[in-house]
């Protein structure tokens, strides 16, 4: 038999055959003897689909009439039959349904009717979409060969019907929704979105607009409070309220800060919802590097019912002092008020909104706490991963360790979201925090070493020290959580200098290098608006500078 009649027997050609039926082809003599003398059959290979090439394009054979119907029904899932040629191997039984051919060499050949499931209508686009790999499955190829975004990423990033590490964090997001400090479902597009109730209702009752009314309630009574250093009732005029005054200003004015920063975070796709996407993604996403949701889960309630009590105490603190017993307490309550009149509906008015200012105040630490031990102690696992793969390498004689790219791109991606958190949002908060909170530490330990005014007045100095200690729980201690995650991300570099080399390539000394680049490389960690990184080192400056300035002090008093 010549090669031009195998073509004409194996491949289906006729245009008046039914493509959805299979064609039989008859055995020659010797291969139906060989069948009779009990020969075995040869091992089937891959299945392959005949095709069709008309123009350049590439299609199945289709049923006209199927193709139809899949126009018209467009979400309803066919499966079309495709004439399958497959080649046998020693040993193998012809699959059911099948015809046999045979070619030169003895070998037969079975034309077999495979369904295959395939999405809306199956075209050479939809094999392209289904060889693309993962990191290009936010693009796809249109029949006209041009490619667009797919609407199911979101910034690089693959969007997920469920944020398992952003719904460990619901004790304290719903807290901070609570009183006006959130509004982003961080879903994109959000999980309501059906088209349903929308319109100037909807508008008007959204998180959203809560979130906007608390902001605008909170930069009010900043801007209210202003004038109460220049005029104001006579008894909140004296010297001795003046210093009050300037504490007071600066907490509302943080808080104020504090409330704008997390809504600009939540309403920038860019920004806070980023974060989540990435670390849902690339970090859930990889089962060594993912986090423990019960570890989330059990600090975010510590710090829901922390933040609880906060507000409680301070609520229970202005009560007492508008109805207690006590008259400096009493008289203290001018401070707050001024400059309006010290009546009992303004002593109200300005609790109701302290309440919020110190929610805001209280849950943006926490908030920032808790993504700090999120990644140190992520941090802290990849270090122990590392450690045990570079002594496992070391034992065997590996050289580098197997599995070292694979750790590297677990390191990066913590290192990654470090900067999406710090970009995101707490670059603003640290600012705020620095700029309000350093200048009333100054102050507070001036009037309280040095001033003559309340030297003898135990309940000034008390109220002093709780002012103090509320700042020191603010500053140093979010100072020093984000130096503990600087300090864990650049910790790998000691464990990586044990490593091997001896036998190193050159890919593997081009992974090393990429590593030990990010190790010595930009400081990761939180900003103070991407000014200065807060390291230790940092912690240590700043306490030099404020010893330094009160010795200057205590010189020439």
């Amino acid at each position: 038999m010549s090669q031009s009649d195998l073509k004409d027997t194996n491949v289906i050609n006729n245009e008046n055959h039914d493509p959805t039926e299979p064609r039989s082809v008859p055995l020659p003599s010797a291969v139906e003897d060989n069948i009779q003398a009990g020969v075995p059959r040869q091992r089937f290979g891959a299945l392959k689909p005949i095709v069709r090439e008309d123009e350049g394009n590439v299609e199945p054979v289709v049923k006209k009439k199927q193709k139809l119907r899949m126009k018209k029904e467009i979400k309803d899932v066919e499966k079309p039959v495709h004439h399958v040629k497959v080649k046998n191997r020693p040993g193998d039984v012809p699959p059911p349904n099948s015809r046999v051919s045979v070619n030169d060499d003895g070998v037969t050949d079975h034309i077999s009717v495979v369904n295959t499931e395939i999405r809306h209508k199956t075209t050479a686009t939809d094999k392209v979409n289904t060889a693309l790999n993962r990191e290009s499955e936010d693009k796809r190829i249109d029949e006209d060969g041009n490619i667009e975004e797919r609407n199911d990423t979101f910034l690089g990033y693959e969007i997920r019907d469920k944020l398992t590490f952003y719904e460990a964090m619901q004790p304290l997001i719903v807290a901070m929704k609570l009183f006006g400090l959130w509004h982003s479902d961080v879903i994109i597009p959000p999980k309501n979105n059906t088209g349903t109730n929308t319109g100037l209702c909807r508008k008007f009752t959204s998180v959203r607009t809560y979130c906007i009314f608390v902001i605008v309630i909170l930069w009010l009574n900043v801007f209210r409070y202003a004038p109460a250093f220049f005029y104001g009732p006579p008894e909140a005029m004296s010297d001795e309220k003046l210093f009050a005054k300037v504490i007071y200003m600066a907490f509302i004015l943080q808080c104020a800060g504090n409330a704008t920063a997390l809504f600009y975070a939540t309403s920038k796709m860019d920004k806070i919802p980023q974060f989540f996407h990435h670390w849902e993604d690339r970090i859930q996403g990889c089962e060594e590097n993912a986090i423990d949701l019960k570890f989330v889960r059990r600090r975010s309630v510590i710090f829901t019912v922390l933040a609880s009590i906060f507000v409680c105490v301070h609520m229970m603190h202005r009560l007492y002092c508008i109805f207690g017993p006590n008259e400096f307490m009493n008289n203290s309550t001018v401070v707050y008020a001024a400059p309006l009149p010290n009546s009992l509906a303004v002593q109200m008015f300005v609790l109701l909104i302290d309440i919020f200012e110190c929610a805001s105040w209280v849950l943006s630490i926490l908030f920032f706490i808790l993504i700090c031990l999120s990644i140190r102690h992520q941090f802290q696992l990849f270090d122990k991963r590392l450690d045990r793969a570079v002594i496992v390498a070391y034992e065997n004689n590996l050289g580098m360790p197997k599995n070292f790219e694979e750790l590297r791109c677990q390191h990066q991606e913590l290192c990654v979201a470090v900067i999406n958190s710090n970009n995101g949002l707490f670059t603003y908060i640290n600012v705020i925090a620095y700029g309000t909170m350093l200048p009333l530490v100054c102050f507070l330990l001036y009037q309280m070493l040095f001033s003559q005014t309340y030297a003898d007045n135990i309940a000034d100095i008390v109220t002093y020290a709780v002012w103090l200690i509320s700042i020191f729980i603010n500053v140093p201690m979010v100072s020093w959580i984000a130096a503990i995650v600087n300090t864990r991300a650049h910790a790998p570099l000691n464990k990586t200098y044990n490593i091997s080399v001896n036998n190193a390539t050159n890919e593997e000394l081009l992974m090393l290098n990429m590593f030990m680049s990010r190790l010595n490389g930009v400081a990761v960690g939180y900003t103070i608006f991407d000014l200065v990184t807060i390291t230790k080192p940092f912690i240590l400056t700043i306490a030099g500078l404020g010893v330094t300035y009160f010795a200057l002090l205590a010189e020439f008093q």
